[in-house]
């Protein structure tokens, strides 16, 4: 089973819609199809990630 990966762009600055209730349940789609969710954040001050690694980049809901 492919795991599918999904980076989370600063969620403790853009958690401003509720966007932690969207990706938990993209992960809970993604798994009811038949593939693991794995689930990483990335925020200001942590080290760069190497996004090639991720088949989904999130970075909030922009209004």
């Amino acid at each position: 089973m492919k795991d599918l990966k999904i980076l989370y762009l600063y969620p403790d600055m853009l958690e401003l819609y509720g966007d932690y209730g969207n990706i938990q349940v993209l992960k809970y789609r993604i798994e009811k199809h038949g593939f693991s969710c794995i689930i990483d954040t990335y925020s200001i001050g942590d080290i760069a990630p190497n996004f090639n690694n991720y088949d989904i980049v999130f970075a909030g809901r922009w209004c």
